[in-house]
């Protein structure tokens, strides 16, 4: 039976992830258009823009390879894969004992450097300028991601996200200053994150698949967000749909809450984010490397 229901929560998370980064991306636009002083486009917009998008006929650069053509859908799958490791509502799901946190971030880089290729794969010099704007945030933002995971796994004797989140919501991740530094500098990488832009050949669902992606990896980071320092309300699968349902909720709030402010927070930067960029993330770096030295400090003098 605990098997059955860890099944189960693992598909429902699944869907609930893959049905709410649509949401999730259309209440952000409306919400920083609101700030901006102006209506801003329905909350379901990129859902329609999905199912009109699948409607046509896909749509690649001339010179495309089978790289090319294959970046989008790949991307998505990636993305996908790193969400089903993610936990939302609840812990204990089945793919829980892989649900390494290295391994998150292996699918999110790999899923980046997919995009590089396919930006250098059309032979055109504005793909050439897209790719490399891509690489240099790619590799800036891989520090403070991999120093960050590095501390919360030293933090708790494994890098399973499931177990991160267990000790985290036990109050067991000392020193707590660690923590905090490791999500100030994952809170810096998400704020730092590379603005969708949209490869002008793509058409169709590729570009769908792409869009999709997209505000899934939002998603997956905002939820790594509430998962590992604010794992409050979330429930164990084995607890069954009522403790679901209230883990639901509390996921949904924090979900909220952590999109109120990221959308203040583009609002501050305003014009000023890609430039912004480079110091949010070398910030980001150093954060982590303190956090790392707090995290190894406290690992020697236990």
């Amino acid at each position: 039976m605990t098997v059955l229901l860890a099944l189960i929560a693992q598909l429902l998370h699944l869907v609930l992830m893959l049905a709410t980064a649509p949401l999730l991306a259309g209440s952000l636009d409306w919400l920083e258009a609101r700030l901006d002083g102006r209506a801003g486009p329905p909350l379901l917009q990129p859902w329609r823009d999905l199912r009109r998008l699948l409607r046509k006929q896909p749509r690649w650069a001339d010179a495309a390879s089978g790289l090319g053509r294959a970046a989008a859908p790949a991307d998505l799958a990636l993305v996908a894969a790193a969400a089903a490791l993610v936990p939302s509502f609840c812990t204990g799901m089945a793919f829980d004992p892989v649900a390494d946190l290295f391994v998150v971030f292996g699918f999110l880089g790999l899923a980046r450097a997919l995009r590089i290729l396919a930006a250098l794969d059309g032979g055109v010099a504005g793909g050439g300028l897209l790719a490399a704007r891509r690489s240099r945030l790619m590799l800036f933002a891989t520090v403070p991601a991999l120093f960050a995971a590095f501390t919360l796994a030293l933090l708790a004797g494994t890098s399973n996200l499931d177990l991160i989140v267990v000790l985290q919501r036990e109050g067991l991740l000392q020193p707590a200053s660690a923590s905090a530094l490791a999500a100030a500098a994952l809170i810096g990488v998400v704020l730092a994150a590379d603005p969708a832009t949209e490869d002008p050949d793509l058409g169709g669902p590729p570009l769908a698949a792409l869009r999709l992606a997209e505000a899934l990896r939002l998603l997956v980071w905002l939820d790594l967000l509430s998962a590992a320092f604010l794992p409050i309300g979330m429930a164990e699968a084995a607890d069954g749909p009522v403790a679901w349902a209230i883990g639901f909720g509390a996921w949904a709030v924090k979900l909220l809450a952590l999109m109120a402010a990221l959308a203040v927070a583009r609002r501050i930067l305003g014009g000023h984010r890609p430039r912004a960029a480079a110091e949010l993330l070398a910030a980001a770096g150093l954060l982590a490397i303190v956090a790392a030295v707090f995290a190894l400090s406290s690992a020697v003098t236990a």
